[in-house]
């Protein structure tokens, strides 16, 4: 699972399955909104926020998936969603 902030800055969960159809359309996104986010605890109990940018957490099985879609398919697979 994905936690981005892909939706008006809020946090956003995105399938693995629907991964290649986000990477195939990342030109449409800022990268901002691409990267991985989450949280952490430090030692001393305070919350920190960790990101990972796009593309740097994109698996290269994905890079590959994402690459034999066609933009069509992409924004079919994505589409329920938006």
């Amino acid at each position: 699972m994905l936690v981005c902030k892909l939706v008006d800055g809020k946090v956003t969960y995105v399938h693995r399955r629907l991964w290649p159809a986000l990477v195939r359309l990342a030109s449409r996104f800022q990268k901002a909104q691409l990267a991985q986010t989450w949280n952490e605890h430090t030692a001393s109990g305070a919350h920190r926020s960790r990101t990972v940018p796009f593309p740097r957490w994109v698996p290269a099985e994905v890079t590959r998936e994402a690459a034999l879609l066609s933009i069509a398919e992409a924004e079919q697979l994505l589409s329920p969603f938006a």
